[in-house]
């Protein structure tokens, strides 16, 4: 532990002692030097699958690609893509994918897990879908597709498919252990996922509510690609799952390879790229989290949540987070780069108070 930081050490602790952790990881640097390393509950070099925080490794690969003048954020999606210009969609920008402004949710329905590896298939399919509003005119949280169609963009213009590109361009150069498409040969290093079940007050009868308010139109397609994955807990256990390059969240992890990534990424990106991914690009409800209940607004820069999701007030950070409490992010004026990957998937996000606890640790510490 780097002196100065010993709050944030003590946090990690009180996450178990005091919010239910059973195994974690945390990782921070700062102006590339390594500050925080913790794990507990695995061993040190232990991975897991860390969801939606794979979606900042593939809005990298793409951003990358407009920072060296290959890929038009402004342009058509059919520039590069032309099969995807049908059903309404030829008029789609590439910055509109990577905002989740084009409602492309799922692939047609009755694919099943073992098509989650064939990139073409599931490519091709989504080019054919009708977007379900107006591209351009609303957003809503594309939780799976993002993958396909931020990776399909990689792949027409570069080339390499999005785990290679990733492996090869920034994985490897930034020493982040992280990948989108899990080898074979890692995977006696992953951690399993256990999902924590909500629980109910004791006088409810789960009977009585009516749970349709609480799920929009399209949150189950989109959550569950048309049936694919009826429970991301379950899929995260399953080979084909951890193997198949989904960037949209899939990724496979150790926080400090989420951490090594920003590091990298305050590195390489220059300001001017960084100054446009964290001009918010969204605005209003998100039309696939949000339902009759509850208004759900988010704010995304170029494929990467801005604040206020990620950070304590006023602080300009850029990441994404994870189904479960994984999240990995970057502060440019501090130079600090977060990561925190866990096993026990909490999925009462708005009262996990676990990288919560740390983030704000973090921002006590004399940095």
């Amino acid at each position: 532990m780097y002196p100065g930081f010993e709050r944030v050490a003590e946090a990690f602790e009180e996450n178990f002692t005091k919010h239910g952790d059973v195994a974690a990881q945390c990782c921070v640097y700062v102006d590339t030097e390594e500050v925080v390393h913790l794990w507990a509950g695995y061993e040190e070099d232990a991975i897991q699958v860390v969801f939606s925080a794979v979606k900042g490794a593939t809005a990298s690969c793409a951003n990358l690609l407009v920072q060296r003048g290959l890929l038009d954020l402004d342009a058509p999606v059919t520039d590069y893509w032309p099969e995807y210009g049908v059903n309404g969609k030829d008029k789609t920008l590439v910055r509109w994918i990577l905002t989740h402004k084009v409602g492309v949710l799922a692939p047609e329905a009755g694919l099943t897990m073992d098509d989650l590896g064939d990139w073409d298939r599931m490519v091709a399919s989504l080019a054919a879908q009708t977007p379900v509003w107006e591209p351009g005119t609303a957003y809503g949280y594309h939780a799976h597709t993002f993958g396909w169609l931020v990776g399909e963009l990689v792949r027409r213009v570069d080339g390499r498919g999005l785990g290679r590109f990733f492996a090869e361009e920034i994985a490897g150069p930034a020493g982040a252990d992280m990948w989108i498409g899990l080898p074979e040969s890692e995977e006696e290093r992953v951690a399993p996922i256990a999902a924590e079940e909500v629980a109910m007050p004791p006088d409810m009868d789960p009977s009585t509510v009516d749970m349709s308010e609480y799920f929009g139109p399209h949150l189950m397609s989109a959550s569950s690609l048309n049936g694919i994955l009826p429970d991301l807990g379950e899929a995260a256990l399953d080979r084909r799952y951890r193997a198949a390059e989904l960037g949209g969240a899939g990724g496979v992890a150790s926080a400090q390879g989420l951490s090594r990534l920003y590091a990298w990424l305050l590195d390489e990106f220059t300001q001017e790229t960084v100054n446009d991914i964290l001009r918010a690009e969204t605005e209003g409800p998100d039309q696939v989290l949000s339902s009759p209940a509850m208004t759900v607004e988010q704010k995304i820069g170029r494929g990467f949540m801005v604040p206020p999701d990620l950070s304590p007030a006023g602080v300009p950070v850029f990441g994404h987070g994870g189904a479960g409490g994984s999240v990995g992010f970057a502060d440019p004026r501090r130079g600090i780069a977060f990561g925190y990957a866990m096993s026990l998937m909490r999925l009462d996000a708005a009262n996990d108070m676990r990288a919560r606890s740390l983030i704000q640790a973090l921002y006590e510490s004399p940095s």
